[in-house]
């Protein structure tokens, strides 16, 4: 029997063995409203990390399910806000905090089975499901162009997960390559500068063929070959970065005129390089540094550090979100994971 990976399987694995681990489980089944109690108070800058922190409903055991918390840091003042709760009834807990518009993106259960994309208004504390026909979504990027959301989702009934562009006015999926069966994205990025998108891709038949010579050695599967294309998301033109033959690219980030992309050369095995790519070139400039991290990665505004989820390294293994400044090499911390699991976090930048 075939079986296929994604990334949403993969983290959902993670997130699924840490929870039997602590002993808990996920008793939400519907989508309902979020909490109302916590509002956003703090003025913001437009330049600031989303952050998803999924926790027990009543802290201490799963009989009240469990709850997304919804959280911003703003990068100018370094402070940190939390904005809502929403109920984590999801394979995977996803969240994006759109400050421009008062508004959190989040993943949901659907009315059948598999998750949708949902937008809780934090004004009127108001509810919308804005998908209606998709199994998972593995990332979520608000406005890459007005009224636009970008995402890695699989839609109902198919395997690969495809680049989505949704409008938020119609609630109209247009998708990239929508007949290509092969073909599946890893994970996606977006540079508000250039206003350009990127998807990481491999071929499912070459992943497929690669697990097989894995069992059949007994030896660490090596991952297909991964490619970077960049999206425009006006006209959905695509074009080539980088090819890595035999080599899985992890997570990507894209700022200005290069990409930071974290790699390794077998599947779910360490050690994890990193990398920066000249967009134009294609030209790859391997990087030395002591962190672990193996998602999301965000380059600043000045392509001199980036803000990654993971561990500091050099003995120190407390998981949590951090900014490494490639100039001094010095690492500040922005959120420890301390209570429930830091799923993800996105560097959203709302240019006026």
């Amino acid at each position: 029997m075939r079986i296929e990976y994604s990334k949403n399987y993969f983290f959902l694995f993670l997130f699924v063995l840490l929870i039997l681990i602590s002993g808990c489980s996920n008793d939400a089944t519907n989508v309902k409203k979020p909490s109302v109690d916590i509002k956003n108070t703090v003025s913001q800058s437009r330049e600031y990390l989303s952050i998803t922190n999924t926790e027990y409903v009543n802290g201490t055991d799963p009989n009240d399910g469990m709850k997304m918390n919804v959280y911003t840091y703003d990068l100018q003042s370094k402070a940190l806000n939390k904005m809502t709760d929403l109920p984590y009834n999801s394979q995977y807990p996803l969240t994006v905090v759109s400050l421009a518009e008062d508004t959190t993106y989040y993943s949901g259960e659907g009315k059948s089975k598999g998750d949708e994309l949902f937008a809780y208004d934090m004004k009127t504390q108001q509810v919308h499901q804005l998908s209606s026909n998709l199994f998972a979504i593995n990332a979520i990027i608000p406005d890459v162009t007005e009224n636009t959301i970008m995402m890695a989702a699989v839609k109902k009934g198919e395997r690969p997960v495809k680049v989505m562009f949704l409008d938020k006015e119609t609630q109209k999926i247009s998708i990239l390559n929508e007949q290509d069966s092969d073909t599946t994205t890893w994970d996606i990025a977006y540079d508000p500068e250039t206003e350009k998108g990127y998807a990481i891709q491999y071929s499912e038949d070459e992943q497929y063929e690669q697990m097989e010579k894995s069992n059949q050695t007994q030896k660490p599967m090596v991952p297909p070959s991964h490619t970077i294309i960049e999206i425009d998301p006006v006209s959905k033109q695509t074009r080539a970065i980088i090819k890595l033959k035999d080599e899985q690219i992890l997570t990507l980030s894209a700022r200005g005129n290069q990409l930071l992309i974290a790699t390794a050369k077998y599947i779910n095995k360490m050690p994890i390089g990193y990398s920066l790519v000249d967009l134009q070139t294609g030209q790859r400039k391997e990087l030395q540094l002591p962190i672990k991290a193996s998602s999301e990665l965000f380059l600043d505004k000045d392509g001199n550090g980036f803000y990654f989820l993971g561990e500091k390294g050099n003995g120190n293994t407390e998981r949590g979100i951090y900014f490494y400044d490639m100039k001094s090499d010095k690492i500040e911390t922005v959120f420890l994971q301390k209570e429930g699991f830091i799923n993800n976090f996105t560097l959203v930048s709302e240019l006026n």
